[in-house]
């Protein structure tokens, strides 16, 4: 049974013959690897049941999901890596991504949106030829617009896939398990091979520095 919630907006847009572009980020709050973003816009008129927050998918629908959405919308990914987001703060890091997935996401659309829905952060599109397309921007997105849900599949899909590389080449720091997040695990692993250069340093700012001063007060 298709999620009707999920496809409110869609639903209102595909009856008038006009486009929504989803927005949505993964990796924000990780110690390690880059954040993701991805820009989709569906295919009109098409459903699937499992079109919801990629958090609330397994990893084998996930990848079900994944699958069938590239072949049923038009999109584009964004990555800043650690070092951006270190020199810009995520913030301004994932601000900057989510634009970049966008505009390139516009260059290969066949027809641009009318809308675009954010999930939680606010895109400013001015000074570019799309300034005029209007812009909404609201908290759990990815539970409210099918849009948004889809590009929160398309960028974790595509972020657990680098992370996954990233794991070969560092493999003591069990990012298989836990993709870069804050876990037990994770800091147990840096206090043990300490912070590696896929590490967010101003992430890691305060553990460092504590774990530092462990070890003065260690001589």
């Amino acid at each position: 049974m298709i999620n009707n919630i999920m496809y409110k907006f869609e639903q209102e847009y595909w009856g008038k013959s006009l486009q929504i572009s989803g927005v949505d980020e993964v990796g924000r709050g990780c110690l390690a690897g880059p954040v993701v973003t991805s820009a989709v816009i569906l295919s009109e008129k098409v459903y699937h049941p499992n079109l919801i927050d990629s958090k609330k998918l397994s990893p084998a629908k996930l990848l079900q999901v994944y699958q069938w959405l590239i072949n049923h919308c038009t999109y584009s990914i964004g990555v800043s890596s650690n070092r951006i987001i270190d020199k810009h703060n995520i913030y301004q890091a994932t601000a900057m991504t989510m634009k970049s997935s966008l505009l390139h996401l516009f260059d290969k659309a066949p027809k641009l949106p009318s809308l675009i829905l954010v999930d939680a952060m606010p895109i400013n599109l001015a000074c570019t030829p799309y300034a005029n397309i209007e812009i909404q921007s609201f908290t759990q997105g990815e539970s409210k617009s099918a849009s948004i849900a889809a590009a929160s599949i398309i960028a974790k899909v595509t972020r657990d896939s680098i992370i996954a590389r990233m794991g070969e080449t560092f493999p003591s720091y069990g990012l298989a398990k836990h993709k870069g997040y804050g876990t037990a695990q994770h800091y147990a692993s840096l206090r043990s091979n300490q912070a590696s250069i896929i590490h967010r340093q101003t992430f890691l700012k305060n553990f460092l520095t504590e774990q530092h001063h462990e070890q003065q007060l260690l001589f």
